[in-house]
């Protein structure tokens, strides 16, 4: 049983001796479908109230039940797992909604994309954030399984990754043209298949965005040149700072970051690079990172796993 003290507690509230405080002003919702139940709880439906000992079945059915910039969240217990199987099959359409997963290693909530090369999740609102939850790749060349519409969207400490050959992403994130103040951070992706293409792809021109301590790694040789974060016009006030890229390519040419247009503004700060690439010219490893426009600081690059990066920022530097 659970109780709700309507005039709160004034000094706070410390339960079995650990003391409790909540920082979000709106409601919370549980969603459990795995079969490890809450103590006295029951298993999740979405006929349940959405209470940690009711928790709900599904992720979408959740968000429909939030209120726009509220700052409702949304718990995924340890365990959780939901397939998407059509486009928009999970719509984030409520601002202000932040998605939070429990459980790490096998218990990390995961939403995967199967039955259609079309599945995705849709974040068609502004302020929505997915903390710590994995989005697997189970269906041969899903086209985009996150697909981001609207401002301020966050990945914080997610996990990206492929079932395996076959069973992959072609794009794991498709930002819109004009959206603005993305922020990935502290997540990893692991690209399994030949064809990966972009991690996160950023059709047309896009501000204030924040790539942080990330790491991409794509563990087989790719069949095209496509780099994991490729803005196709101008990146204005970027940042990608302290991320982790490694490419099975023979040849690492565009295989990182690739920002097209001249106009684009920002830092790239402290990342590192590593590939197969034997030869490691320099030219290439320019091409693997092309932030033009950007201030480019202390970023390392390496062709062979048993020597140390180098800090390049001409054709010269590496030969």
């Amino acid at each position: 049983m659970s109780s709700n003290y309507p005039g709160g507690f004034a000094n706070g509230v410390t339960i079995r001796g650990v003391p409790i405080s909540v920082s979000n002003p709106g409601e919370s919702f549980w969603v459990n479908n795995s079969g490890v139940l809450a103590k006295g709880g029951v298993g999740g439906s979405d006929g349940n109230d959405g209470t940690y000992r009711r928790p709900f079945s599904t992720l979408d059915y959740a968000i429909g039940k939030c209120t726009a910039s509220r700052g409702d969240v949304i718990y995924l217990m340890p365990g959780h797992a939901e397939t998407v199987d059509a486009a928009g099959d999970i719509t984030c359409d409520v601002i202000g909604v932040t998605i939070v997963g429990l459980g790490s290693g096998t218990l990390q909530p995961s939403l995967t994309f199967e039955t259609a090369d079309t599945a995705d999740i849709l974040i068609s609102a502004t302020d929505v954030s997915f903390f710590n939850v994995r989005f697997t790749a189970n269906f041969v060349d899903v086209a985009a399984g996150l697909d981001v519409n609207s401002n301020n969207a966050g990945f914080y400490n997610c996990k990206f990754t492929d079932t395996g050959t076959d069973l992959n992403y072609l794009v794991v994130m498709n930002v819109a043209d004009g959206v603005d103040d993305l922020t990935v951070e502290g997540c990893t992706y692991i690209g399994k298949d030949a064809q990966n293409d972009n991690v996160i792809q950023a059709a047309g021109t896009h501000d204030n965005f924040i790539i942080r301590d990330n790491y991409f790694i794509n563990t087989v040789a790719q069949a095209a040149a496509e780099g994991m974060i490729e803005v196709t016009t101008a990146a204005n006030n970027f940042i990608i700072e302290g991320n982790r890229f490694h490419s099975e390519t023979a040849a690492v040419d565009n295989a990182f970051v690739t920002i097209g247009g001249t106009a684009s503004t920002g830092w790239a700060i402290n990342n590192c690079m590593s590939s197969v690439d034997l030869d490691a010219t320099a030219a290439n490893f320019l091409g693997s990172f092309d932030v033009t426009g950007l201030g480019s600081f202390n970023n390392l690059a390496t062709g062979a796993a048993d020597e140390s990066g180098v800090q390049f920022l001409t054709a010269e530097d590496l030969t």
